[in-house]
């Protein structure tokens, strides 16, 4: 609090200006810059955001394995749209180094100043690989402005961390298609280079990460009538250099669906000669109690390697294979 350009009355008013906030970004999106002019709510938006993006990229980070997470965290980091510096700061927190921030709002650099004495506000000369992160600001700016700022960062790596919904993905899908043609590997959630399954459907590609606050920020959250612990997300990685193929017996959960009386069941997109959803069905008797839990806290977005034990008309019934399948 300390750090934020606005000194908050109560407690009541950052939490009036929380809702502000919330109602530009969801029912009044006609309006949503007038709130980078207001240095009151630049710092609600600081103070409620920056505070909940830091698990949120942490859980993001956590599906990565630990070399490339340790790889990833030497980048130097490209926060387009920065805002305040919301991931900037998450980045250092969780052990990455200085970066830069591109922002346009003045009043977002002013409060990003006071949270990172040290912050960068132009791209420079390249010391190290690059890492563009678009954290919740491709779904504002648009893909085309989007792609300018990875033709001139000339990035190593290129993450979409943004909204997880239906509009927001429709926005990544047309981003993807083009980096894809610019010669852009899909590291993740895609299993293969090949066209989305999902275009054109009633749902949509999406993540969720479950993440815990401290107790102030929490109760911040509860006032705020704002549950920002089970978060959807649409995540994307890229990568210049070429990755691997993938095994065909891995799968991405992109939904879970009801369990019947004898297994769980989920939608999953994987790589077949393209590729593809399908439904898996895994069978309670098919793994020991011990795992009970991990298997139920696969949500969509989870990595699974399988082995088939029935194929059927309209699904597959599989059984897991114990390994790690991080990113």
């Amino acid at each position: 609090m300390p750090h934020l350009l606005h000194e908050f009355a109560s407690e009541a008013d950052l939490v009036k200006a929380v809702g502000e906030l919330s109602k530009a970004f969801t029912t009044d999106r006609g309006n949503i810059q007038k709130y980078l002019s207001d240095p009151r709510l630049v710092s609600a938006y600081t103070a409620f955001y920056l505070t909940t993006n830091i698990p949120k990229l942490e859980a993001v980070l956590s599906w990565l394995t630990p070399d490339y997470r340790a790889e990833i965290l030497q980048h130097e980091l490209i926060d387009v749209g920065a805002g305040p510096g919301t991931f900037s700061v998450a980045w250092k927190e969780l052990g990455g180094g200085d970066g830069v921030m591109l922002e346009t709002s003045q009043l977002m650099r002013d409060q990003a100043a006071r949270l990172l004495p040290k912050a960068r506000f132009t791209l420079a000369e390249l010391v190290k690989p690059r890492l563009l992160l678009f954290g919740h600001s491709l779904n504002e700016m648009g893909v085309e402005a989007g792609l300018k700022y990875v033709s001139e960062a000339k990035p190593a790596h290129v993450w979409l961390i943004e909204p997880g919904t239906k509009e927001v993905f429709a926005l990544a899908l047309e981003f993807r298609r083009r980096m894809i043609r610019d010669g852009w590997q899909v590291r993740y959630p895609c299993l293969g280079m090949g066209e989305c399954p999902m275009n054109g459907t009633e749902d949509w590609c999406h993540q969720y990460v479950h993440v815990r606050h401290d107790p102030e920020v929490e109760r911040l959250t509860q006032l705020a009538q704002r549950d920002r612990r089970l978060l959807p997300l649409t995540v994307l990685m890229f990568e210049r250099e070429p990755i691997a193929k993938r095994d065909e017996n891995l799968a991405r959960i992109v939904r879970t669906l009801p369990a019947t009386k004898f297994s769980h069941e989920w939608e999953v997109c994987r790589e077949e000669k393209g590729l593809k959803l399908e439904r898996f069905q895994l069978p309670f008797k098919s793994y020991p109690k011990s795992e009970k839990k991990a298997v139920e806290a696969l949500l969509a977005g989870s990595l699974i390697q399988f082995e088939t034990d029935k194929q059927m008309v309209d699904s597959r019934r599989i059984r897991l294979i114990k390994e790690d399948n991080s990113e």
